[in-house]
């Protein structure tokens, strides 16, 4: 009997969670296990050391996290409990299984001054509760995991899974709507098919643990984005262009990453 290598995939329901399982039918030599948030929530130590004790995980790939950036704002003890306190809890118990932690994280820790991309050591300055929440869980990692990978990503979409701007603006778009869209903040809009492919190449690869960014290789605003959705799908939309009104949460104007080579 082959002894295939065990990855244990948490928050599986999720855009890139659904894109690993789609990818994961491609790749031999590995095992995968998808637990969705109603399986296992990382917020509770007894069920991941459940499943740590069912499955034994080489690797475990964190893609449960609190994404909602407002929600996060108004309740910020939300957030922490995933994005903080889940992380410690995994950490921890990587730690104990002798497992390889990939964490998930974002161009959110950045706060924007820099005006060129970001690359992987550059200071980390969060403008909003939901990016304080993932700097400090990269922190705990960096700190506290005996071998473990962030991997930060930005604007990441999947056009077949998941609520995401990319597929909010074709529903807008289908029905012949006019669309208003932000034309002063600038990412590196990534597909979920290159993180997963980035994440696969980590676990085949084994670089150096550290932090390592993932991302698309074009910098464009929203607007810029939304033009390029509507059109690359053939859609005769009108795209509007719109200063941000910041409101409750304040975001980072130019949060572009620089990918890392590995």
């Amino acid at each position: 009997m082959l002894n295939y290598k065990k990855i244990l995939v948490t928050g599986s329901e999720g855009q890139l969670g659904r894109t690993l399982q789609k990818r994961s039918a491609d790749i031999n030599g590995f095992d995968w296990i998808f637990l969705s948030k109603a399986e296992l929530d990382i917020t509770q130590t007894n069920e991941i050391q459940a499943a740590f004790n069912k499955y034994n995980p080489k690797f475990c790939i964190n893609c449960a996290a609190f994404t909602d950036v407002l929600k996060s704002e108004k309740k910020p003890s939300l957030a922490f409990k995933v994005n903080v306190e889940g992380v410690k809890n995994l950490t921890h118990i990587c730690n104990e299984n002798e497992s390889i932690l990939i964490h998930i994280s974002t161009d959110y820790v950045f706060d924007g001054a820099k005006k060129i991309p970001y690359v992987e050591n550059d200071k980390a300055n969060p403008l909003n509760a939901y990016g304080m929440t993932k700097y400090l869980g990269e922190k705990h990692v960096l700190r506290n995991a005996n071998f473990g990978y962030i991997i930060r990503t930005s604007w990441l979409y999947s056009k077949n899974f998941g609520r995401n701007f990319y597929r909010n603006i074709l529903s807008e778009a289908s029905i012949g709507n006019e669309i208003e869209v932000v034309k002063d903040q600038y990412g590196t809009p990534t597909n979920t098919e290159k993180v997963a492919d980035f994440i696969i190449k980590i676990i085949v690869s084994l670089p150096e643990k550290g932090i390592y960014h993932c991302a698309g290789e074009e910098v464009m605003s929203w607007y810029d984005f939304a033009n390029k959705i509507v059109n690359e799908n053939n859609y005769p939309n009108k795209i509007i262009p719109i200063n941000s009104n910041y409101g409750v949460v304040k975001r980072p104007s130019y949060s572009p990453l620089k990918n890392t080579d590995i």
